[in-house]
């Protein structure tokens, strides 16, 4: 869809388990938006209408990578919402990805801030997104399409997507120093989409923490934040 940013999508069309549905053009996930092309923003801009931006990169990430060119469209708000992930020294590379993803779903004060700038933008377009747009950002999208009672099997679908990019993006990151230094550190696993860390995220929701909308709530995401998230993305 976009000539700089390999991993976005649009998350309309999603089912939810009483057979609603995601609206199209309202949520994007995707990768870094660092590199978009003067026509990527152009679309962004008049085709797609987005008018706010969470990047759950960490702050040190922003300031060596860039925001790209978006930080110039003034209409187009920006929140970033540093998503640290866990440390895996001393795990098994098999545990690798389980480890990270449950670190980030333990990461709660970032993601519940993530979902409240999402639903204070939630009138008009909006993405979010980290680097590859496959980790930080699959976990925040389960946990939000989880509260919106998307099915299980869709959000993996979904998450499962990012297969397709993930070579184009690999390919990216050995040019760009910052991600080059860990892919050369990090075991092949971090690079690869396989739906098994995702469900253990959405397995811990239920088996640890009474559902998606027991730990938002528990964590103080108001349900009136929620609510204006199915408001504005649900048909």
């Amino acid at each position: 869809m976009l000539q700089g940013a390999y991993n976005f999508r649009d998350l309309g069309g999603l089912r939810t388990r009483d057979g609603r549905r995601l609206r199209s053009g309202r949520v994007f996930r995707s990768d870094t938006l660092q590199a978009l092309t003067a026509w990527d923003v152009d679309h962004l801009r008049s085709t797609v209408g987005l008018r706010g931006v969470v990047d759950l990169r960490l702050e040190e990430e922003v300031l060596s990578e860039g925001r790209g060119p978006l930080r110039d469209v003034t209409e187009i708000r920006y929140a970033n919402v540093p998503l640290k992930m866990a440390s895996t020294e001393g795990v098994a590379p098999e545990l690798v990805m389980s480890e990270l993803y449950l670190g980030c779903l333990a990461a709660e004060a970032s993601l519940v801030v993530a979902i409240e700038k999402m639903s204070e933008m939630a009138e008009h377009p909006v993405a979010f997104h980290c680097a590859a747009g496959k980790d930080r950002t699959g976990v925040l999208a389960a946990v939000v399409l989880r509260l919106l009672n998307v099915a299980d099997e869709h959000i993996v679908t979904d998450y499962m997507k990012s297969a397709q990019a993930m070579p184009r993006m690999i390919e990216r990151f050995r040019t760009w120093p910052r991600y080059r230094a860990h892919m050369e550190l990090a075991p092949p696993q971090v690079y690869a989409v396989e739906p098994a860390p995702l469900l253990e995220v959405l397995n811990s929701l239920d088996r640890d923490h009474g559902g998606a909308h027991r730990w938002a709530t528990s964590r103080g995401l108001e349900l009136s934040r929620i609510e204006r998230l199915s408001r504005f993305w649900l048909e």
